[in-house]
């Protein structure tokens, strides 16, 4: 009888285990391209095909670099609510705008968020998706957007991943699908996700404010002016 008790315990331990293991949030980075569908232009085609954004994702969290003359890191930090985005300028150093989560509700409190969650699937860099229709509704004008997403629960991401962007939803997205006018043409701008990389030296640090980055209130009138006016009222 003892035996036996040793053995259940045993087998519990080990359930208890692998369910840890499986439950252990995904870290660390995510590649997107961009891509255009039902244009014929060739120069929108080209253009959206040599953009690449890479995010390092945590949990709750999600950031960004990108570089062109001027270094920009945006970072989404859904544990505490604060979406940071931090601009480093040759010759003038780190400067930071940040929106808190009282900024944040104030803007969401202006638009509804419906998301009409599909049975239709789609495999994205080995991750199972499902198809979910986003609808904005700006509660000012009515006026109303859609977007497709193609989204997975697999990655064990925090479910305040997508406080910024996409409150609310569950899973994250693999892709989407964004149809807007160019040129004359209904265009539809597509973001996937071609590569996907689990990485254990991603850190908690990394989503946190830049220690050597300075408030943007406090750069100089010069630098302002040339970035016209941003964080007064950024959207």
């Amino acid at each position: 009888m003892k035996k036996q008790t040793r053995i259940l315990m045993v087998i519990a331990l080990m359930i208890c285990t692998l369910g840890a293991f499986a439950q252990k949030p995904f870290a660390g980075k995510i590649t997107f391209e961009m891509s255009a569908e039902g244009t014929t232009d060739p120069n929108i085609a080209a253009q959206l095909s040599e953009q690449t954004v890479e995010y390092t994702v945590m949990g709750n969290c999600s950031r960004m670099e990108a570089s062109q003359g001027i270094d920009v890191i945006t970072i989404a930090n859904g544990n505490n609510k604060t979406y940071t985005i931090v601009l480093g300028i040759p010759g003038y150093g780190k400067y930071y705008i940040q929106q808190t989560e009282e900024d944040i509700q104030k803007k969401l409190a202006t638009k509804k968020f419906d998301y009409n969650y599909t049975e239709e699937t789609k495999t994205i860099s080995g991750y199972n998706c499902k198809k979910v229709v986003v609808t904005v509704t700006d509660l000012e004008t009515d006026e109303e957007a859609s977007e497709t997403l193609w989204v997975t629960t697999e990655l064990g991401l925090g479910d305040d991943i997508n406080f910024f962007e996409y409150p609310g939803l569950k899973g994250y997205s693999l892709r989407s699908e964004a149809t807007q006018e160019i040129n004359g043409e209904n265009v539809t701008i597509v973001q996937t996700a071609t590569k996907i990389v689990p990485d254990k030296k991603v850190k908690a640090t990394q989503f946190l404010l830049p220690s050597d980055a300075k408030s943007f209130d406090e750069a100089p009138d010069d630098l302002k002016q040339m970035l016209g006016g941003a964080g007064s009222d950024e959207e």
